[in-house]
């Protein structure tokens, strides 16, 4: 089977032991990436400082560094001066810890800004975060402005910037109403940067908002009732390698001791990419069913034309 790099979400590795012992847990457990919280990053600067935290990382053999979310990134009344420190703070860490991306989710305010009124400034954090060597990203959420993968893709396309690229969450996006068909057609290649894996139950719990499942009904890569290797298989034709984000929020997981969490993470990640790279096409177990909050499937179908071939055309993302 293959070596692949994997990457610890904040939630992943979440704890309440002093970072260091985190980040070297991290380490120890195989992972070669991980993500910094805007916590994490507040409370390196106040404390050990970031050419510390580098050192640290270091030292844990970690290579991929994410950071954020930054939220309400965009122009607008609601933007508050912590959201402006916020975003130096994540500029002066990307800077300093080689980071790979900064992440920022899209507007989950009621009722919410126009994307096309956010191109102007997310062309301009994806300028700032180039002159700092980290990629700019978007995170899709199923409640907010951009809540499709294929919309956020159309988004990040016409905003145009080489900077600018698309996080695919495999529980924003098929909770989202996306199906990996939609996904391999709506989602324009040129625009994925980032791939986060986790599982779910056919249905959303009972009880539960989309936005609560996603924090804490998000189980190991291989434990639900998802096609989480097709899933791979999808977003690797679209051209994505490496690393493999994984994002595991149960109850069950945090009550583990953090090695022991890390480890369960790793290896069960781990065999969902070794069964991607098994097999053609599995059996597909059933796929979630629990409706969008959106038009089911959101993606600008291909332009009718001669069938020449089964491939997938390249151009079926690009913006209308």
């Amino acid at each position: 089977m293959q070596e692949h790099d994997l990457l610890a979400t904040s939630w992943t590795w979440a704890g309440t032991e002093p970072i260091a012992e985190r980040i070297s847990a991290v380490g120890a457990a195989g992972f070669a990436g991980l993500s910094l919280t805007l916590g994490d990053l507040h409370e390196v600067r106040a404390t050990t400082g970031f050419a510390e935290l580098r050192r640290i990382l270091d030292g844990a053999g970690i290579v991929w560094v994410q950071l954020g979310p930054l939220e309400q990134w965009w122009t607008c009344s609601g933007r508050t001066a912590e959201q402006d420190a916020d975003r130096g703070v994540v500029l002066e860490a990307a800077a300093t810890q080689s980071a790979w991306q900064v992440v920022v989710r899209a507007d989950t305010t009621l009722p919410g800004i126009s994307p096309t009124a956010m191109v102007d400034d997310w062309n301009d954090l994806a300028g700032q975060a180039a002159k700092v060597g980290a990629q700019l990203v978007l995170e899709p959420e199923p409640w907010s402005n951009l809540p499709t993968v294929e919309r956020a893709s159309r988004f990040v396309a016409a905003a145009g910037h080489p900077n600018g690229g698309l996080l695919v969450d495999a529980m924003h996006a098929l909770r989202g109403g996306s199906t990996l068909a939609s996904i391999r057609q709506g989602v324009a290649p040129a625009t994925l940067a980032a791939v986060e894996l986790s599982d779910g139950l056919l249905h959303t719990p009972a009880g539960m908002t989309l936005a609560e499942e996603s924090r804490e009904a998000r189980h190991l890569p291989g434990a639900g009732a998802w096609d989480i290797p097709g899933f791979i298989r999808t977003v690797r034709d679209l051209g994505y390698d490496e690393p493999w984000g994984v994002e595991v929020r149960t109850a069950a997981h945090r009550a583990m001791p953090l090695g022991d969490a890390l480890r369960t993470a790793a290896a069960a990640t781990r065999a969902v990419l070794d069964a991607a790279d098994a097999y053609g096409t599995p059996a597909a177990p059933a796929m979630p069913t629990t409706p969008a909050p959106t038009s089911a499937v959101d993606f600008e179908p291909p332009t009718a034309r001669p069938h020449t071939s089964p491939r997938r055309d390249a151009d079926t993302g690009t913006p209308a």
